[in-house]
């Protein structure tokens, strides 16, 4: 049978004023009139009194070897919050493994050059305290031998501003170029895009029963996942058919597992999100939707960034496997591809920026993405210094004087005579012995 609940200071409390009611000749007939009766009674009753029912309840629990439930200031067992890390925990070492195998099937079967990735970025309007307010999202694929593939937009439309968020909304239109919500339109139809989303993971064989993983940067992981929690929930689809995986950690593995050389790949994790972060694309023209490129805000457009993550990847693993990079596949078509050949060929390898006359030491890491990205640097710093020295230089006009005359008040230095100098005496100091040494050495002072 199962134990039962542990009694609280209270249930204590009850027995206790039960007892003193009877022997005034007041009797209840349950313990619900002895809590209806009691209760005032003990929300009035001094810290010391219900101290010690407390510390009786307990007693009680420790004899009985029920553990004592600790809780944070907001009310949440601590046990609770421990599974929660714990669960966490273990979703990190199961994506990190999954990627690792992943990667390593695919080697062994001659097909990660060939098998697509698929990558997901959001816009939000906002987050509330439930979850986000999506705006924006794209899906796109790519692989190394053909790199850029296709992608799948949606502008969304939520209908409505959250209650108590419509500054936070504007300010995510401002930063994000996006349009306001529209009551006045047709809202999103969440279970289409699902589906869309679905088809469009399942193009390559329809008839896959596990999708494919969908990796994204780590602060879009968590909006990510909430956004298709959002429409599962209104298609009443299951949520864990998808997989949202971080994207820095695929492209650690994946560089590493397709090098042929020691100094290829990347030594360290982190260093796979600080290339993704370097951003090498990100001012390159038309990577944007229609929307974003016509509001001049492309850099936050979903399908820019996915755009970009692919491209930073294609070129950086492209050259460790000898797959020519071909423009508007593996980089943006108006990269300049020809640049790039003909700065490696006249500089083998990076030995660092030489515009503040001071060499650094070569990178580990030699690729395109790393020389393209120095080369992008170089060039618009030479094209600013060029344009500085070209420029006149900005002449300030003096500050208006103060109209007050102050050279009244200033007095003239007095004229010091020999006779206010007293003379050098040979003591201790710095000066020590100066007057007896120009004495022995006879020099005189030069005639007014």
């Amino acid at each position: 049978m199962p134990k039962k609940a542990p009694k609280n200071a209270f249930y204590y409390f009850m027995l206790d004023f039960k007892d003193e009611q009877s022997k005034k000749g007041i009797n209840y007939a349950s313990l619900a009139e002895v809590s209806k009766a009691a209760d005032p009674e003990w929300r009035n009753a001094p810290p010391q009194v219900r101290g010690r029912y407390e510390a009786r309840a307990k007693n009680e629990k420790e004899r009985r070897n029920i553990p004592i439930a600790k809780y944070t200031s907001t009310g949440i067992p601590l046990s609770v919050i421990e599974q929660e890390q714990k669960a966490l925990q273990e979703a990190i070492e199961y994506e990190i493994q999954d990627i690792i195998n992943m990667v390593k099937t695919k080697k062994i079967n001659k097909t990660i050059y060939e098998d697509d990735v698929y990558l997901i970025d959001v816009n939000y309007y906002c987050k509330t305290s439930t979850n986000y307010v999506i705006a924006e999202s794209t899906v796109l694929r790519f692989n190394l031998t053909n790199g850029f593939r296709d992608f799948y937009h949606e502008m969304i439309n939520p209908g409505f501003i959250p209650v108590g968020y419509a500054s936070d909304v504007k300010l995510g239109c401002t930063d994000l170029g996006l349009d306001m919500p529209d009551d006045s339109t047709p809202k999103s139809n969440y279970m289409q895009i699902l589906a869309n989303i679905i088809d469009y993971l399942k193009q390559k064989d329809p008839s896959v029963k596990t999708l494919p993983p969908l990796y994204t940067m780590p602060d879009k992981v968590q909006p990510v996942q909430d956004f298709i929690l959002q429409m599962c929930q209104k298609s009443g689809e299951d949520e864990f058919l998808f997989r949202v995986y971080r994207l820095d950690t695929l492209f650690f593995h994946l560089i590493n597992n397709i090098k042929n050389r020691s100094n290829e790949g990347l030594p360290k994790e982190s260093l796979a999100l600080v290339q993704l972060k370097k951003d090498p694309f990100k001012y390159n023209p038309g990577l944007g939707c229609e929307h974003h490129e016509a509001n001049e805000k492309s850099v936050e457009c979903t399908t820019s960034r996915t755009k970009r993550w692919a491209f930073t990847i294609l070129d950086s693993c492209c050259p460790v496997v000898g797959i020519p990079i071909i423009p508007g596949q593996h980089v943006p078509i108006e990269y300049d591809v020809e640049g790039i050949v003909k700065y490696k060929d006249s500089k083998k390898t990076w030995s660092g920026p030489t515009i503040a006359g001071a060499a650094g030491p070569s990178s580990s890491c030699n690729t395109t993405g790393n020389e393209s990205f120095l080369e992008q640097s170089l060039n618009s710093t030479a094209a600013s210094l060029a344009e500085h020295s070209r420029k006149e230089k900005r002449t300030h006009a003096p500050l208006r004087m103060p109209q007050t005359d102050y050279s009244k008040n200033i007095r003239p230095a007095p004229e010091l005579t020999d006779e206010e100098f007293p003379a050098l005496s040979i003591g201790a100091g710095r000066g020590r012995g100066l007057a007896g040494s120009f004495g022995k050495m006879k020099i005189k002072k030069n005639p007014q």
